[in-house]
């Protein structure tokens, strides 16, 4: 008996130590972090109706582990929530006068926080339009149609008088070929509606009841940031549609255009439209160059616009537009493509806000849009009817709300 006595208690140190050993053993596991959130919103905000209010909380998150974070704004009306921003700093925005309820959900991970703050909108006696009504730039492409437009002023004031008198009255503004453009302004800013489209961008078909075929034409957008009621050159974002990543597309395109020589004697080609195969001189930033051939039905007709320098140039990216001879040679008879979405001159105009992306590609969020510029995008001849090219009717606010909706 005292002798398994004296081997039992032999034996308690090594089961201690091997129990010790097992254990420093182990991977020590350190308890999940759960993230955690704080917001420090600001009580309240004052703005104006078609005004801009941003609305820039205080967050911090601890322990997020880089997952990834989402904001959601929203509106609370009639005890339902609407969706307006996924956006971390609010540029809020509305119609109407009145209070407004707005919360911040932030979630990461499995956390959520939700704060929130009121917006009120003061009212006004302003009855704003749903066009783009004030013309403030314009600038064609050479092409026998402006002759059609009614434009024969020789300054810039008169100009733009003219292409005003065009809007108004509802005759539509010529753009030529490649690059040529017309700005317009709106009287108030088109609001970025969620996940809706804003915009409605018209263009008049008429020319191609005379066979000379419209071509679509790139959106560009400009939101007066600063308030000086100008369309600074660092607030334009182009609408990327359907065309925008494609192989084919060719952006900072440039094409300088040199002035007829009136004296020159035409150079005919082997057509009988082709009137005069070296009449208006292009060169490109692509190291091409070539003539636009004044064709029988431009002669007569000035395809220069009378107030442009000897030389000017027209930008933008370039896009390829399906096009086919269908006429066995003598190309009378086309048949010209369109794109699908984010243009104007296409079945579906109607453009999304939130599509604008800035000069390297990048999506941009803006609150709303103030300018809009439209231009050709194509460099396609049509034989006997020159390029295509496309007359601007007007851009349009698809969801103007007035103060008494």
């Amino acid at each position: 008996m005292k002798k398994y006595i004296r081997y039992t208690l032999l034996l308690v140190p090594f089961v201690f130590v091997y129990a010790c050993s097992s254990d420093d053993d182990d991977p020590v596991v350190p308890p999940i972090a759960v993230p955690s959130i704080d917001i420090n919103l600001t009580a309240s905000f004052e703005t104006g109706r078609y005004s801009v209010v941003e609305i820039n909380p205080d967050i911090d998150i601890k322990n997020a582990d880089n997952l990834e974070v989402s904001y959601t704004w929203s509106i609370t009306s009639n005890d339902k929530d609407s969706v307006i921003s996924d956006q971390k700093v609010l540029k809020f925005i509305s119609p109407r006068s009145g209070k407004y309820d707005v919360s911040l959900t932030v979630a990461c991970g499995e956390t959520s926080k939700k704060a929130s703050t009121s917006v009120s909108v003061s009212t006004d006696d302003n009855n704003y339009s749903n066009i783009a009504g004030t013309v403030i730039e314009y600038s064609p492409a050479p092409d026998f149609s402006l002759s059609w437009g009614g434009i024969f002023a020789v300054d810039e004031a008169d100009v733009l008088a003219q292409a005003q008198d065009a809007m108004t009255n509802d005759m539509g503004i010529y753009l030529g070929n490649f690059g040529g453009y017309v700005i317009t302004k709106f009287d108030h800013t088109v609001i970025n509606t969620y996940n809706q489209r804003d915009l409605l961008i018209e263009m008049d078909g008429s020319l191609a009841d005379v066979k000379k075929f419209n071509t679509p034409v790139v959106v560009m957008v400009a939101y007066d940031a600063n308030k000086n009621g100008i369309a600074d050159a660092d607030e334009w974002y182009e609408i990327a549609g359907s065309e925008h990543h494609k192989s084919t597309t060719i952006r900072n395109y440039e094409i300088t255009y040199f002035r007829p020589d009136a004296g020159k004697e035409p150079v005919a080609g082997i057509h009988d439209w082709e009137y005069d195969t070296q009449y208006l001189k292009w060169s490109s930033n692509k190291n091409e160059t070539g003539y636009i051939t004044q064709t029988s039905f431009g002669v007569g007709t000035d395809y220069y616009p009378a107030w442009k320098p000897d030389s000017y140039t027209l930008k933008g990216t370039k896009l390829a537009i399906p096009i086919k001879d269908i006429s066995d040679g003598d190309q009378s008879s086309w048949n010209v493509g369109t794109f699908e979405w984010g243009y104007g001159g296409i079945k579906d105009s109607r453009i999304d806000i939130s599509w604008a992306v800035d000069k390297d590609g990048n999506k941009v969020y803006l609150p709303g849009v103030d300018f809009i510029k439209v231009y050709v995008p194509t460099f396609s001849a049509i034989g006997d009817w020159g390029y295509l090219t496309s007359i601007f009717k007007s851009a349009k606010d698809i969801n103007l709300i007035s103060e008494d909706q």
